[in-house]
Parts: C-alpha cells; sequence; structure tokens
C-alpha cells in the first residue's frame, strides 16, 4: 500500500511542517509515506498529472484557507483517474467541518480532525485491515450511507515528536532544501483565548522539552539552512523555555542562520530581553501582534492585556537594533469602527517596527467568533479565506480604503526602501494613518493603483505628491534622499530622470580620492581591512560612493560622500552605510 501526503503550499519558498510530522509519525512506526510539496501557483494540470505519477493508494492532502478549493477541485479530478484511491483530508481549515466535507465531496473517504500524528498512522493500519476503522482518533468516515466520527483525537505529545526533517540528514537532502523557509514548533496552544484564533480552544499550552528542540534546532544550524520559522503560537509564553532556545542558539550560531518567532510582547521577560540584546545582528527575527489599541475591542475578544506595555516591552526589543520586529493588527474586529483603526495603526507606527502588517479579520471555522459572528452583526465571505465584507462599524468601502493603506504602508513602510524619505515626507503629518491615506488618495486620483508599480514608481508618486504640497526648494532636498534610499536598495546606475541631480565641479575627483585612499574606504566599510588586492578589488565591486550636499544620514549640513556595502545588509535588509563629510 502506498501512502503519500500531499501539501499545496502559498508560495515555492514555503515547506510544510504538518505533513512531515505526520510522515515522521508513520515512518517511526515502519509505515512508509511519501511527500509530495507543491504550490497554488503551479498550473492545475501540472498539480494533477504530479500526484497522478505518484500512483497512490492513499492520498492525504493538508487542507487550509489558501489552498481548499483548489484540493477540492483536484479530489474530484484525481478520483476519476484513479477510482481505487483512499482520498483523505486534515489541517485546519477542515478539522471543524468533516462530516459537511464528506457530504460535500463524494470522492473523499474520511477527515481527520485535529492533531494526526496519533491518526495518520493508525488510519494506515486501519487500511491495511490491521485495526477497526472506528478506532482511529479524530477520524470522520463513511460507513455506507452513514458519516461518523470516531473519538477525538488526544493532544499530542511533543516529547514523542520525531524529527520532521529527515532529508537535512544527508547533503543531498539539505541541498533540496537549500532555498526554502524551514518550520518547526517547540509548542502547541496558546495561554490566551482570543474568539478569532482556533487555539481558543487548545486546552492550554504543551511545551517541547527544551533539550529535545535544542537537539533538533542544531540540525538546522548544522546545515546552515536560510531561515527557520518557529510557528509557536506564543514562543515566549514560558519565560524559562524561551530562554533556555534563545540562549542555545546564540551560544551556537552559525553566522548565516535566522530565526523567526511569533511573541506575545506583553510578556516579554527581562531575562528574555537581555538574551535578545547579546545575540549577533540578524540571528533573530520576531512578530508580535497588538491586533487593536481598543481596549472595548480586546475585551470584546477576550484578549485582555495592557497595551501600553506591549509597546514598552516591543520599544526595549526594538531599541538595540539587532533584531527585526514585526507587529500585527486586524482590521474587522468588533466594536472598531474606521476612526478607532486609526488611531490603533498610529499608536502602534510610532512604536516603529520594522513591519506593520495590516491583516483583515477571517472568520474561521470552528473559531469562537464564528459563533458570535451574528451576535456582533460581522458579514463574512462565504467562501475561504472568509474575510470579514462589512461590520456594524466598518463599511466595505472603508476596508477597501484600508487595503490601500495596508498596501501603502507595505511598500513605502514595510519594504525599507524608503527609510531616509518616508520619515520626511510624513514630517508635517500628527497621524501617520492619514499621511498614507492622503497618500493613497492622490495616487489613486491618478488611477496609480490600476496597475502593478516600477521599480521607481513609488519613488516618483511619493515625489510628486509632495511637491503638490511643499515648497520646490524643499522637494529638492526629498530627491537627494529619494535618490540615497535608492542606492540602499541596489546599486543604482539607471535612476530615472528625476531622480538625477547636477553635482558641483570637483565632487567626482573628491569622491576619486577617496576610492584611492585605502584607509578612508576601510573606515567606510571595514571589511575591506586585511583583504589580498584581488579579493579587496572583487570587493569593491559590491560597494557603491555617492556624493550629497548634506548627510542623508543625519541631516548634517555640508557636502558628504556616503559609502553603500551591499554585501553587509542590516536587520531590514538595506546596505550597510557609512559617510565622510567632504570639504567643501
Amino acid at each position: 500500500m502506498k501512502a503519500v501526503l500531499a501539501a499545496v503550499n502559498a508560495k515555492y519558498i514555503h515547506t510544510n511542517l504538518a505533513v512531515r510530522c505526520l510522515a515522521a509519525c508513520a515512518h517511526r512506526q515502519g509505515l512508509p509515506v511519501e511527500v509530495a510539496e507543491y504550490t497554488v501557483n503551479q498550473p492545475f494540470d501540472q498539480l494533477l498529472a504530479g500526484l497522478y505519477g505518484r500512483a497512490p493508494d492513499v492520498l492525504g492532502f493538508s487542507c487550509y484557507l489558501w489552498n481548499i478549493q483548489l484540493v477540492k477541485a483536484l479530489c474530484a479530478e484525481l478520483k476519476k483517474l484513479l477510482p481505487c484511491v483512499f482520498l483523505f483530508l486534515g489541517g485546519p481549515e477542515v478539522s471543524y467541518t468533516g462530516a459537511a466535507l464528506l457530504r460535500e465531496l463524494p470522492q473523499v473517504g474520511a477527515v481527520l480532525q485535529g492533531e494526526g500524528e496519533e491518526s495518520f498512522p493508525a488510519l494506515l493500519r486501519a487500511l491495511a485491515g490491521e485495526l477497526p476503522i472506528d478506532q482511529v482518533p479524530g477520524l470522520v468516515f463513511r460507513q455506507g450511507e452513514e458519516i461518523r466520527a470516531a473519538r477525538p483525537a488526544a493532544p499530542f505529545d511533543l516529547a514523542q515528536m520525531p524529527f520532521p526533517y529527515p532529508e537535512l540528514e544527508t547533503a543531498e537532502g539539505a541541498a533540496g532544501l537549500a532555498h526554502k523557509i524551514l518550520y518547526f514548533e517547540t509548542s502547541r496552544g496558546c495561554p490566551f483565548r482570543c474568539t478569532y484564533c482556533l487555539s481558543a480552544g487548545s486546552g492550554g499550552v504543551r511545551l517541547m522539552p527544551p533539550a529535545l528542540a535544542c537537539r533538533y534546532l542544531d540540525v538546522f544550524l548544522k546545515r546552515r539552512v536560510p531561515q527557520v520559522k518557529l510557528v509557536d503560537r506564543t514562543f515566549n509564553c514560558s519565560p524559562a523555555h524561551a530562554d533556555a532556545i534563545l540562549s542555545h542558539l546564540i551560544a551556537h550560531d552559525n553566522g548565516v542562520t535566522n530565526f523567526h518567532f511569533e511573541i506575545e510582547a506583553e510578556l516579554l521577560a527581562d531575562s528574555t530581553l537581555a538574551l535578545i540584546r547579546s545575540a549577533r545582528e540578524g540571528l533573530f527575527q520576531f512578530e508580535a501582534g497588538v491586533q487593536s489599541a481598543n481596549p472595548q475591542t480586546l475585551r470584546a475578544i477576550r484578549r485582555g492585556g495592557n497595551v501600553e506595555r506591549l509597546l514598552q516591552r516591543a520599544a526595549l526589543l526594538r531599541e538595540p537594533g539587532n533584531a527585526h520586529l514585526h507587529m500585527d493588527l486586524i482590521a474587522g474586529l468588533p466594536l472598531e469602527g474606521y476612526e478607532s483603526f486609526a488611531r490603533s495603526f498610529d499608536t502602534v507606527y510610532r512604536a516603529n517596527p520594522h513591519m506593520l502588517q495590516l491583516g483583515f479579520l477571517k472568520v474561521l471555522h470552528g473559531s469562537v467568533l464564528e459563533e458570535e459572528a451574528e451576535r456582533w452583526g460581522i458579514v463574512y465571505q462565504s467562501r475561504a479565506p472568509y474575510e470579514v465584507l462589512y461590520t456594524p462599524w466598518l463599511s466595505y468601502e472603508e476596508l477597501q480604503q484600508l487595503k490601500r493603506i495596508d498596501a501603502l504602508c507595505d511598500g513605502y513602510h514595510n519594504s525599507g526602501r524608503f527609510s531616509a524619505s518616508l520619515p520626511w515626507a510624513m514630517a508635517g503629518y500628527r497621524s501617520p494613518f492619514r499621511f498614507f491615506q492622503e497618500l493613497g488618495d492622490y495616487i489613486a486620483g491618478r488611477d496609480g493603483f490600476a496597475q502593478a508599480w516600477g521599480k521607481f514608481d513609488g519613488h516618483r508618486y511619493l515625489l510628486e505628491f509632495c511637491r503638490a504640497r511643499r515648497a520646490p526648494e524643499e522637494t529638492e532636498r526629498l530627491v537627494w534622499l529619494l535618490r540615497h534610499d535608492a542606492f540602499c536598495g541596489e546599486r543604482a546606475r539607471g535612476l530615472p530622470g528625476f531622480l538625477q541631480l547636477p553635482v558641483p565641479a570637483g565632487a567626482a575627483e573628491q569622491l576619486a580620492a577617496l576610492r584611492r585612499e585605502g584607509t578612508a574606504m576601510e573606515a567606510l566599510a571595514p571589511r575591506l581591512r586585511g583583504l589580498p588586492r584581488r579579493e579587496r578589488t572583487e570587493a569593491e565591486k559590491r560597494l557603491h560612493l555617492a556624493w550629497f550636499p548634506f548627510s542623508p544620514l543625519t541631516g548634517q549640513a555640508g557636502p558628504h560622500a556616503v559609502l553603500y556595502d551591499y554585501d553587509s545588509p542590516t536587520v531590514g535588509g538595506a546596505a550597510r552605510t557609512g559617510e565622510i563629510l567632504l570639504e567643501k
């Protein structure tokens, strides 16, 4: 009996942790399983042919918001091509609607609800005739014309979890994952009970023993994988657990791998903050959900907490500048209208996260909010991803406006491509939200959202917007800042005409003299020190030196030479910079 677990990921760079955990548990019991990964962006016929070519007897899909419609379509066609295949579904998108899905999809034989590490091997044994199918925990299945449900699956003991990436044990297997984001977990469940989240009913938090977690994390470090994202709902819910893992990663840092954590900033212990402060720049990045700064909204979704303390602790995390900080808001929550959301946006934006993401409420199957949506008057889409359409406090039109603001915040702030020009452009605004709203109105008035932007369209729109509101002598400074931002992103030799500015006579010779002067270049780019001539020549090809009439880094008056080092990016991904004040 050939069993295949299929994952249809949102992007090529993603991997699927769920199918790997299930496969690893089956392998430990001597049950062979193949893992097959695809993406939603592949042509349907390519997916169909790929799965057909594996000739499975048993085929299971990991189901999420982004792939459920595609999975349903694949099941319908695969059953025509492989009439004897046993199809089953699992994952968060089907864990609360098993019976309804079986009625909708006659091609599917069963649904695994809940955690599958115990259920999946039991299902394979049942299909092999070694176990009655009604003894497979968490299984919703057909018995003749009847749909039945076995007992619920018990929470899995993470101390028994095998390592989910056995391919990393060989160099060849590791090469196949070299350009992927790998996912891992050291805990399940969440201490919070937010009504929009499926973890609200998880029954508390279960932790993997830190020694086991660190042993598994060492495999990622040994193979020097680029990034590991931990999917723990609240990594720092136990400071002792978090500190044990962070201190191990710091002690065994390979200088390459980055680890991403979802945290509750309000719970950050002083000991955790001290560890983060001591880490290599770029070793860690953190995602801290705020969701709303409206106390009534937080109470309505049963989140509670102290937003002021959350922002204070987040600021302490951000202060050293060695870890990337990502913060989230959710639009469409109960009791939060447009003006309230604007205040929430401004509150979080002023905390200066590297990224501020605006999410839009999704009323998930199995969430408390699904049960409460009608009472709150929340109207949402009937199909995945079940996104909010409007609420009594927020109209559909206002949600579309927020999506435009989200796109601009992502393009201008989150991208890090406007780190000097954006603060200058926003200087006259007391509300960052209003700035993005007005900028969006300006761009929309020029039909600027009708098509995808080119590389410098964002620069052009920002300049035009400011020119319509500022004096010409002021906006000339903005052009220099935009030019600096362009150089921070890449060694832009083909800048558009609106970013071309004249430089005074003698400026080119000053820059050439700096290039010839070895100690000056080493002061700007310390990594040049001690390099042999040939290596230094190659290294200097990844540097760019530019003249400015003022410092774009500090605002200091007087001509400056700024060096951009593209081989030593900052936490935000921009070129590392250094500058020298030049003689007039």
